[in-house]
């Protein structure tokens, strides 16, 4: 099951404005990363996974 979610208190991140262009990159990368990981055969338990999720 997942963890529960984490509200964002530090006000400084929340006032920060991203671009929808910076936004998509950053998720292209985060995916990226992933496909690599899958090609190299790495396998993660489901905490593992929710965990690395939740740091994004």
């Amino acid at each position: 099951m997942a963890p529960v979610t984490q509200s964002v208190e530090n006000t400084d991140l929340l006032n920060t404005e991203y671009s929808e262009k910076n936004a998509i990159g950053a998720l292209y990368d985060e995916l990226s990363k992933g496909i690599r990981s899958l090609k190299k055969g790495d396998v993660y338990t489901m905490e593992e996974a929710w965990e690395e999720i939740d740091q994004i």
